[in-house]
């Protein structure tokens, strides 16, 4: 493990600009998409980092043609319109949530194939049985380890037609149930046990449906659930589909002029993002920011001794970026409330604990319960913090440490194990020490 990594904290108004790495969601959906589709695609602005190369790395496994550009950020895959090459393999998919998932309702299209899939300690800890099971319901033949990973998946193809599915773990079930239902022989009609799912992931998944050619009148959504008709084969992208720049990875930037003060223009972002977590955005604004949006870049002021507020609310629909409004809660004016987060304890990590000890840590209050989490500011204290090998504690504290807490200049926060953003956004501290760095010189001129 790497050495816990000080964060310099911005002594000057940040004043810089930033591009956002692709979209880790899209990613991972636009690799299924195009595997399944007929013809080679041409995916631009990819996020390469861990998860996305654990899914292509998948793929390839699977005989499919992938071939990713890490330096022109794209990758080209030729979709075979349903079939999977390789009928046996045993795929690894680390702790990857996206790639677990979404290649478990994959595999189960394939005719004759025989699969295990197996990730890290922690995937073995990760909500799989529910999607297991509907599958299940739908023809396939899936063996879990009682109700975990490794998986052994037997194919005959998926017959489709009507099940049910408890989402609230994980609206991934229902993604990967979406992206996989236009080759079901009946088309998939998807009831929901409960009603309570964060369906912004999932009307992205619908959305990018429709921008590989599935007409809307083969799909149909309402708050009971989900029908999609039995259209095949997606079209393919060859002159290119475009990742939208990733929402969640935004958040950490929407956040920073609040935590440092200043201007930063953030490229790579639309306020009519595909992404759920976009929404972070008015959280933002609701600490004080003042942001102004482009076609595809957003900039964000905040005035050199403005009080920022607290938040309060829930965080459900776009959970991911909990953590970036709990690390800075800290400098917030007044008690920040964060709830509807309760799925988020069998994430990557646990994250309401994970995010509750490193705030501790810091000398602050903190309340925990099952789905939320109550910080009040007290004076911050100089601290390691624990990242329980989960990106997005990471990066959320590195935000925090960007604050000048005792006025000295001196780094005061440190990242545990830094190296673990590489799940998603591999040079985050390097891309932050380089707006510091930009904004002492912006000071001088």
């Amino acid at each position: 493990m790497q050495d816990p990594h000080p964060v310099p904290p911005f002594t000057k108004p940040v004043k810089g600009s930033v591009t956002v790495p692709g979209s880790k969601s899209i990613t991972n959906r636009a690799l299924i998409i195009a595997a399944l589709a007929d013809g080679e695609t041409l995916l631009e602005n990819c996020l390469f980092s861990e998860d996305t190369e654990i899914m292509v790395k998948a793929l390839q496994d699977l005989g499919f043609d992938v071939r990713p550009t890490p330096a022109d950020k794209t990758i080209r895959i030729t979709g075979l319109g349903g079939d999977i090459p390789n009928k046996k393999a045993d795929l690894f998919v680390g702790n990857s949530g996206t790639s677990a998932r979404f290649l478990t309702a994959f595999l189960c299209l394939g005719e004759g194939g025989d699969y295990t899939l197996d990730g890290v300690p922690q995937m073995r800890k990760r909500p799989i049985a529910d999607l297991a099971e509907t599958l299940n319901q739908l023809g396939a033949n899936i063996e879990t380890t009682d109700g975990f990973a490794p998986l052994r998946i037997r194919t005959n193809g998926l017959e489709g037609g009507k099940a049910t599915i408890d989402a609230t773990a994980s609206s991934q079930f229902v993604s990967a149930l979406v992206m996989a239902a236009p080759y079901a022989k009946q088309g998939i009609q998807i009831e929901m046990a409960n009603t309570s799912v964060r369906r912004g992931y999932i009307d992205m998944t619908l959305e990018m449906l429709k921008q590989f050619g599935v007409p809307k009148s083969s799909l149909s959504a309402s708050d009971s659930g989900y029908n999609i008709q039995n259209y095949t084969p997606y079209q393919s992208k060859p002159d290119g589909y475009l990742v939208e720049g990733d929402a969640s990875a935004a958040s950490y930037f929407f956040a920073l002029p609040v935590v440092v003060t200043g201007q930063l223009e953030i490229h790579g972002v639309t306020k009519e993002s595909l992404q759920g977590d976009i929404e972070f955005s008015t959280r933002a604004e609701e600490a004080g920011a003042y942001i102004v949006w482009d076609e595809r870049s957003a900039t964000v002021h905040y005035e050199p001794g403005a009080q920022p507020e607290s938040l309060e609310g829930s965080f459900y629909p776009y959970s991911d970026t909990f953590l970036t409004a709990a690390a800075i809660a800290p400098i917030l004016h007044g008690t920040t409330r964060i709830e509807g987060i309760a799925h988020t304890r069998h994430q990557e990590c646990d994250r309401i604990a994970a995010m509750a000890d490193g705030l501790q840590r810091l000398g602050q209050s903190v309340e925990e319960t099952e789905g939320s989490l109550t910080i009040t500011p007290q004076p911050l204290k100089p601290a390691s913090v624990a990242t329980y090998h989960d990106h997005r504690v990471a990066m959320s504290f590195g935000i925090l440490g960007c604050y000048d807490a005792f006025g000295n200049g001196q780094p005061w926060l440190q990242v545990e194990d830094p190296t673990c953003c590489k799940k998603t956004f591999p040079d985050f501290f390097e891309v932050l020490e380089k707006l510091r760095q930009d904004s002492l010189r912006s000071a001088v001129l």
